[in-house]
């Protein structure tokens, strides 16, 4: 997926000319053929560096600001033309180039593949691409806030880079290669000697290879940097570590696991061991991490997540709650965790439970307060009491304010991190607390360490804010421009201030908003504005939709991450932590007509978003396309509800129309239908948009086996397009009623909707429509047995999806297209290859379609294992999307394998249980295609096993038929 969306920056070089790569990591270069071009420090690169770092188009007020904030408008935009008019001189910045309102970077960029790198956990070719910061050696003078961003970029790669080299050794320790680990590590603590996870890892490895006095020297180095420095001491787990590896002891690899946190874990040594023996009690079952807003309770459940991934051999899933507002909506979370469609075969809440009894889960399920205390309390723990009853190797991990109250739950209540009560520097080195602050204090102030003469106030802030991670964090950053005896006369006033009947435990609420509230009084009008605004995002935000929903220029983005008041992630996208996101929603909660207009900016953001990607998940770019909803799928819902509730009808029905495709891709039936037919509720609203989703409602409903109601909605949807004269719409239907026609075996019906969808799209020129139309036709031909003519119109589809780039498109002609082979050598040649593409555009629907045809394939040559391992795996693909059709196809097909196993009594129920799974979708048996070998089956059974293995099989529910299908 990242490999196509590169393609999109890389333009065509001349024929033998070799591509060229601007290199920014490091010294600045432009490479090409392994030749270097050094490139001077002047503004050009400077402006290139900016706009090649970013991966959507800048606009020029962006660029304005970065540049010449101070300069009066006019002057600045013409210095800004006469900027760009010298680097197009310059012959590397060939790739910056500027049209309309937006200048972008589309030439190739290390900064870029090494994100996408990064991104796809892709660790070596990270470090190889990261040479080192960001224009190195280079300092802007004149330009401070184009300094200000490369400082956080700096950072922001640096610490993406220190991530990538950690798993990468985690990597090689995990598989045994200890040497090759540990000079990773050491070379990530010649660059980062604070690194103590990069240290605890090298005790490891110098353990593991019998290699002692290394270990002591790593260690040693490392407390004397830390003692001079910042006047700390290690951990108490990394000096535990050191004496083990000093005596040679065994020591267990730790395998870093996703999601990776920016963040050391600081303390915490009681608690994650209490944690570990519950996890590794068979009763321990519910654990609650019970605790104020920010006191790490997300941080240390992914530290236990990472633990027993490993050393318990479960299946680890991290599922964040923070915007999810029912209890099926947690249910639809925890699906998307493990990968499975929401809505299958069953209902979400069945088809989760099969799921969690197929092997052992721990569920991180994190944020669950504000479900607990609202009316979705009762059916959330009705729900944690099932899977505690129905799934026996299932335990869950909760992060919450508040407790579940179940007679099951083991609390372990967080308090804030540890801090002396006298002011005695030995204890303050190595107290939790001070450690996490003076550690934040150093990265906005170089110079800051732990001394004699401000233990006194460090411990003082300690104290007034409850040890409390995120308040220490805030009091942090505040560091760059105070000193520790003003920020703890900040605190104390704020907390006079606050009122003590907050429910939440009072005195650490008031810590932690006396901590939110100095930094809040330390921002300007404006910033305080923007900060209230940027709550309405949902799983984070990049920078343009940030500066269209709020305002927000650079600088003030760069004023609140240096505030601790948003992060950045490493692919460059910010995110506010959920108690910033509360306190600065009251702030917007305080203005209704703000707070209306923020939402309403935002909803019209992601609609736009959805509207331009439509097209393109059709085209070249479709897996970056579909990679990036993923991404602000959250964001989608939020602009989902918002028209829903106070929307126009057109909004609504384009918005959930715009998004069909995606739902389709993605396996999001369910919830996509759920919307659709929300929006078509409404009454009013244009033809057009309404036509675009009776269309997207018919396609998914035809995907969940709900053929009556596809047939309405496409009959529709084809009636409003003839009546309006809408012609490559009434293509469409006719098409969408065509697939469901011959979904339902009704294949002669189909033919001619198809054929008459083919006549209006060669007519009109549509010709993504055109392709998809002659394949499925294809597929009619094939059915009907004249294998010629349908691999005709498989090849006449695969020309047109080829020149069109869509890759999907491509996977699926090919894939039709050896389908239609007599040489199966071609067949499986074919079929590989579309598996390929599938997998890279995470089409799960066509990857256990081509799964399904391989395994087909092996077991007719008697390859029974292989033909097993691929038709198990599309199996379960079907059964996690709800294609109940395609599963009965799945249990005839193991009911052929099954006879080739030498079970002919399996073979028979089998196929009888696929029989009446087809009854109740009213389709038969033959309309399938498939052979299940039923007869041969029956005739090598006596009559009566016969017939009672036939009645066996149409008595069992789906889920024990498919249960029977996966056991040997």
């Amino acid at each position: 997926m990242l490999k196509e969306f590169m393609s999109s920056f890389t333009p065509a070089a001349p024929d033998g000319a070799a591509p060229q790569t601007l290199l920014l990591l490091g010294s600045a270069a432009l490479e090409s053929g392994g030749d270097l071009q050094p490139l001077p420090p002047e503004v050009p690169l400077w402006l290139a560096a900016f706009v090649a770092s970013q991966q959507e188009p800048v606009s020029r007020p962006e660029v304005l600001e970065l540049l010449y904030p101070e300069v009066p408008p006019g002057a600045a935009r013409n210095r800004l033309r006469q900027l760009l008019h010298r680097a197009r001189q310059l012959g590397w910045a060939e790739g910056l180039g500027a049209s309309g309102d937006a200048v972008q970077w589309t030439g190739r960029v290390d900064v870029r593949l090494f994100r996408q790198a990064c991104q796809a956990g892709r660790w070596s070719q990270a470090l190889a691409l990261y040479r080192g910061p960001l224009l190195d050696g280079q300092r802007p003078t004149g330009f401070p806030t184009f300094g200000a961003w490369l400082d956080g970029e700096r950072e922001d790669l640096h610490a993406a880079w220190l991530d990538a080299a950690l798993s990468h050794a985690g990597e090689l320790e995990g598989s045994g290669q200890l040497g090759g680990a540990l000079l990773i590590l050491e070379q990530i603590l010649d660059d980062s000697p604070y690194a103590e996870e990069a240290v605890q890892a090298a005790l490891r490895c110098a353990a593991g290879l019998g290699d002692g006095e290394r270990g002591t020297r790593l260690y040693e180095r490392f407390r004397t940097h830390l003692r001079r420095e910042l006047g700390l001491e290690p951990e108490g787990i990394t000096t535990q570590l050191h004496e083990a590896a000093r005596h040679l002891r065994p020591l267990p690899s730790v395998h870093r696991s996703l999601p990776r946190t920016m963040t050391p874990l600081f303390g915490r040594e009681d608690e994650t061991r209490w944690l570990h023996e519950q996890l590794a009690d068979q009763n321990g079952r519910l654990l609650a991490l019970i605790g104020p807003g920010g006191s790490g309770k997300t941080r240390l459940s992914l530290d236990v997540l990472a633990w027993a991934g490993q050393a318990m051999g479960v299946t680890p899933s991290f599922v964040p709650l923070e915007s999810v507002d029912t209890a099926g909506g947690v249910i639809v979370a925890i699906c998307a965790a493990l990968g499975l469609a929401p809505g299958g075969a069953q209902p979400p809440q069945q088809q989760l439970l099969l799921a969690l009894t197929a092997g052992r889960h721990l569920l991180v399920l994190d944020n669950l307060e504000h479900l607990l205390a609202s009316s979705e309390r009762a059916p959330l723990l009705a729900w944690v009491h099932e899977v505690l009853d129905q799934a026996p190797q299932a335990q869950l991990l909760v992060t919450s304010r508040i407790r579940l109250g179940l007679q099951d739950e083991r609390v372990l209540s967080l308090e804030g991190l540890d801090y002396p009560a006298t002011p005695d520097l030995k204890l303050a080195a190595r107290s939790s607390a001070v450690r996490l602050l003076v550690e934040r204090a150093s990265r906005v102030r170089a110079d800051f360490a732990l001394k004699a003469d401000n233990a006194q106030a460090l411990i003082q802030i300690c104290e007034l804010t409850g040890g409390l991670p995120l308040a220490l964090e805030l009091s942090a950053a505040t560091m760059s421009t105070f000193e520790p005896l003003d920020i703890v006369a900040g605190l104390s006033a704020g907390l006079d201030l606050i009122e003590t009947d907050a429910p939440d435990r009072p005195g650490r609420h008031r810590s932690l908003r006396a901590a939110f509230d100095h930094s809040w009084q330390l921002l300007s009008d404006a910033e305080r504005c923007v900060l209230a605004r940027l709550s309405v995002f949902r799983g984070g935000f990049d920078r343009p939709a940030a500066l269209a929903v709020t305002g927000a220029g650079l600088r003030t983005l760069l004023t609140l991450a240096d505030h601790s008041l948003i992060r950045r992630d490493w692919a460059g996208r910010y995110h506010l932590h959920a108690v910033i996101r509360a306190y600065a929603g009251e702030a917007l909660c305080n203005d209704r007509v703000e707070e209306a207009e923020t939402r309403s900016l935002h909803a019209a953001q992601y609609r736009a978003l959805a509207t331009e990607a439509a097209p393109q998940l059709h085209g070249p770019e479709q897996a970056a396309w579909l990679s990036r909803l993923d991404t602000e799928h959250d964001n989608l819902r939020a602009a989902l509800v918002w028209t829903a509730e106070r929307g126009d009808t057109d909004d609504a029905l384009r918005l959930s129309a715009a998004l069909h495709w995606f739902w389709y891709v993605r396996g999001y039936h369910n919830e996509g239908l759920r919307w659709l037919t929300a929006a078509l509720e409404r009454r009013g609203g244009s033809v057009e948009p309404r036509l675009l989703a009776l269309h997207g409602a018919g396609a998914l409903g035809r995907e969940l086996g709900l053929y009556a109601q596809s047939l309405s909605w496409l009959t529709q949807a084809l009636t409003l397009a003839q009546d309006a004269g809408f012609g490559p719409l009434q293509a469409q239907a006719l098409h969408g009623l065509g697939l469901t026609h011959r979904e339902l075996g009704e294949t002669e019906r189909a033919q001619v909707l198809l054929e008459e969808a083919q006549a209006l799209q060669r007519d009109s020129g549509a010709l993504w429509g055109l392709s998809t139309t002659l394949n499925d036709l294809g597929i009619v031909w094939a059915r009907n047995g004249d294998m010629a003519r349908a691999r005709q119109l498989f090849t006449e589809s695969l020309a047109l999806k080829e020149q069109l780039g869509d890759r999907q498109g491509i996977a699926y002609a090919l894939s039709n297209l050896g389908n239609t082979m007599d040489d199966l050598a071609d067949y499986q040649r074919l079929t590989e290859q579309s598996l390929v593409i599938k997998r890279e555009l995470g089409d799960r629907q066509g990857i256990a379609n081509s799964l399904f045809n391989l395994a087909d394939l092996h077991i007719g040559r008697g390859e029974l294992s292989t033909g097993r391992t691929l038709l198990t795996e599309a199996l379960e693909l079907y059964w996690q999307l709800g294609r109940r059709r395609t599963i009965a196809a799945a249990l005839i097909e193991f009911g052929k394998l099954a006879l080739a196993e030498g079970q002919p009594a399996k073979c028979v129920q089998l196929n009888a249980a696929a029989e009446v799974l087809l009854e109740t979708l009213h389709i038969s048996v033959h309309s399938l295609g498939l052979d299940g070998w039923a007869h041969e089956a029956r005739a090598s059974l006596r009559e009566t096993e016969a017939e009672d293995s036939r009645r066996l099989g149409r008595a069992m529910s789906l889920e024990a038929a498919v249960e029977l299908a996966r056991r040997p």
